[in-house]
Parts: structure tokens; sequence; C-alpha cells
């Protein structure tokens, strides 16, 4: 449905919460995802090395060619080299706290020209939770952060937090993501999402990136 709807890309989620799904249903997803949309994995690294994927899913992954994850729990720089390594294109969240949320470097992201994160996930700063806080934080934070050269460097920007058909274009507008997230925005209950919110979303962000002439 999401795909359906013109999305670029879904999220397979295996870290948590009431959107945690398991390996039968990420296969019974795979199996009917069109091509070119891309799946991303949300997955916890842990282990005694270097912050691994659990194996059972790691299996899936490689077994349907899936490069692209969005990474919680042990995250540390050691661990995306890793990834990197293995073929992976992690997606680092950052918590955006306030307007300093650049002032230093995320996990995974290097001098420029090193190989690092493909992207970071801008997300709202909740202490309780790993991310999908379903808040908003202060888009032009982004804009500004820009303007003072700390984003010089940085992979592609995805925006999330508290995204939804209502409010997406103006996020595009003053962040100028690369690409936004949404979860909770589009849903009717916690899992459970509905067509019509995912297709006005999809139709707004569009809307708002073509605006811009981006």
């Amino acid at each position: 449905m999401v795909a359906e709807a013109g999305a670029d890309a879904i999220g397979l989620n295996f870290v948590g919460g009431p959107r945690r799904i398991d390996l039968a249903q990420a296969e019974a997803i795979l199996s009917v995802l069109p091509p070119f949309v891309v799946p991303v994995a949300l997955v916890t690294l842990s282990g005694p090395a270097a912050g691994e994927i659990n194996e059972q899913v790691a299996k899936l992954l490689a077994t349907r060619w899936i490069s692209c994850v969005q990474v919680y729990g042990e995250v540390t720089s050691k661990a995306i080299a890793r990834l990197v390594w293995e073929g992976y294109r992690p997606i680092v969240p950052v918590p955006v706290r306030d307007v300093c949320f650049a002032a230093a470097r995320p996990v995974g992201v290097g001098p420029a020209g090193e190989r690092g994160a493909a992207a970071v996930l801008l997300d709202t700063h909740e202490a309780d939770k790993l991310g999908g806080t379903g808040r908003t934080f202060v888009w032009s934070w982004v804009a500004q952060a820009r303007a003072l050269g700390q984003l010089q460097g940085w992979p592609p920007i995805i925006l999330a937090g508290g995204l939804t058909p209502d409010n997406v274009a103006q996020a595009i507008r003053e962040a100028a993501p690369y690409a936004v997230d949404v979860s909770s925005g589009v849903e009717s209950a916690p899992g459970r999402k509905d067509p019509e919110k995912v297709r006005r979303f999809v139709e707004e962000a569009r809307r708002a990136r073509s605006d811009a002439g981006t």
C-alpha cells in the first residue's frame, strides 16, 4: 500500500515497539515489494564485536540484498566502519535537542571523502525513546546549521519527528532535507498505517519538493 502511494522507501522495523515485525512478516512484505522501492531495515547493533546485526536478521538482509540499515544500540564509529566494509549503507539517527544539534559531528560522519554513514536521520530527542517520538523540533534549526557551515561534509539528511500530511510541506520548505521519514503521523492506530494519510503525505512531500525546484 505504501509503495502504491508513491513512497521511495519502506521501513522494516526489527528494533521494537508496536511496529516491530518478525522475519516471517519481513519475508511476506519483501515478496510483494515492487522493484525500485528501497527497503530500509531498522536494526539493533550489539554483540562482542564492533556492534553486530543479529545473525538471523543479517542472513535475511544478505539473502534479499538489503543494504540500507538504520542503526540503534551500540552505534560507534568502529561499528559503522565495519558495516560499510561489509557492504551496508548505514543510516545514523541523530537526536535533536536544541539549535546546537550540529555543533559536533555524528557518529560515523568523518572528514569529507571518508566512507561512513550513508545518511543521518534527524529526530526529536526524547530521553526514554530510541526514535519514533511523534514530536517535531524546530525545523529552521537545520537551515541555521547549514548557513553556519556546520553541516559541511555531512551525508544526506533525512528529516523525521512528528511529521504528518498537514505539516510535511512546511518542514521540507524550512529544513530542505534530502528525504522525510514518517510513521505515527500516517497511522489510524499505533502500528496500523492509514491509506489515505499515507497517500496525502506522499503527495504533499512531492509537491513541496517540486515547488522548491529540488
